[in-house]
């Protein structure tokens, strides 16, 4: 009988490659987001954000 507690000695490698792309996958969601939000690139007058951020309204 095993009484030791814990993850197997090798570990799932599977599992952890899943994490880790998840993980990076978050990261780069979120940064993407942050950056799309301060600085959208959209410069053009006619765009169709400038009629909902238009200031007048």
């Amino acid at each position: 009988m095993n009484d030791q507690m814990g993850p197997p000695g090798g570990g799932d490698v599977l599992g952890t490659i899943v994490v880790i792309v998840g993980a990076i996958l978050t990261l780069y969601t979120f940064v993407v987001a942050v950056r799309t939000t301060f600085r959208p690139g959209e410069t053009a007058g006619d765009h169709p954000k400038r009629l909902i951020l238009d200031e007048d309204r």
